[in-house]
């Protein structure tokens, strides 16, 4: 992306005069540095009421760049799927991911991770917590079921987890969590049991759309200046929202008319104030697979309801 359409993305988002976020991501957004830090830089020199993020695979970050993150205050994810063997197994440099990690931790920038569940990492979630344990910095853990599009499209060698490794994955992730938060001065948070909690504690009613994309919130723009309902939509036509030159904002998005419920909703305690699935991830996989949520859910449920941490 040239820094052009950069700003003129900005400079649309901050027309409206409310605070908004920026999520800088790719591909792997540190390929382009420079275009990293000239954004931060326009958005502090503008003093636009702005929080900003970055989604990375660490594998080129360096010191200098970790301490620019902390003085722009800058909301740092890192992707891993599990430990080192994991790592490489599915996404490759993994000494360079840890690395990172750990120049973040030094820098003292606050990070969490992200997590892509698959077949091959659903086992070994608790792997993942137990090897941040050592980073105090480390702060927060978020999974994200299989979206088949991309590298993970029909044909790759990554596949969808089966129900009862998913439920044995996640239940030992939440009971590993629970020990290593009990000598942690800051404790991990594992996005999704927030997401059930809430959901769970609401009083019977929904708290909101599953994410910005689904309400009409948010907006990815493209290298190109092409705009989207979400980074999972890009190249996609049937969600294009038209261009920086000519947006579409009256269109609509086709996302907010998806919903993950199904004949397996029935009897749940969630029913009805369930935090929903994510729109694309719905879209592009197939129904049987549309369940996992579920799963997903229900076990962080009932673990948390055996905890005392849900009102039924």
């Amino acid at each position: 992306m040239s820094m052009e359409t950069a700003s003129r993305a900005l400079f649309m988002a901050a027309a409206h005069g409310r605070p908004f976020h920026v999520q800088i991501t790719g591909g792997e957004p540190l390929l382009a540095g420079e275009l990293v830090f000239d954004i931060l830089e326009l958005i502090r020199e503008e003093r636009w009421p702005v929080s900003t993020a970055i989604q990375t695979n660490g594998v080129l970050l360096e010191r200098d760049a970790a301490q620019k993150f902390r003085r722009y205050g800058t909301a740092v994810g890192v992707s891993v799927d599990g430990l080192p063997e994991v790592q490489e197994q599915l996404r490759g440099g993994s000494v360079a991911t840890y690395r990172a990690m750990k120049l973040l931790d030094e820098e003292r920038v606050p990070f969490s991770v992200t997590a892509v569940v698959s077949d091959v990492n659903a086992r070994k979630l608790k792997g993942l917590a137990m090897g941040l344990h050592s980073l105090p910095m480390a702060s927060g853990i978020g999974l994200d079921l299989l979206v088949r599009k991309g590298s993970a499209a029909e044909g790759s060698d990554v596949s969808f987890p089966g129900e009862d490794a998913l439920r044995e994955g996640i239940r030992q992730l939440l009971e590993t969590l629970d020990v290593l938060n009990a000598a942690r001065r800051t404790p991990f948070v594992l996005r999704e049991r927030e997401h059930v909690l809430r959901a769970a504690n609401a009083g019977g009613r929904r708290t909101g759309s599953f994410c910005s994309a689904c309400g009409g919130r948010s907006l990815a723009v493209t290298p190109e200046g092409e705009l989207y309902p979400c980074t999972q939509t890009m190249g996609d036509w049937d969600f294009m929202l038209g261009t920086l030159d000519t947006p579409l904002f009256d269109c609509g998005s086709a996302l907010s008319s998806l919903t993950a419920e199904g004949a397996w909703c029935d009897g749940c305690e969630l029913q009805g104030r369930c935090p929903g699935d994510c729109p694309s991830r719905l879209y592009y996989n197939t129904e049987e697979n549309r369940r996992l949520i579920c799963v997903l859910y229900r076990t962080i449920f009932d673990y948390c309801k055996q905890k005392g941490g849900v009102v039924v």
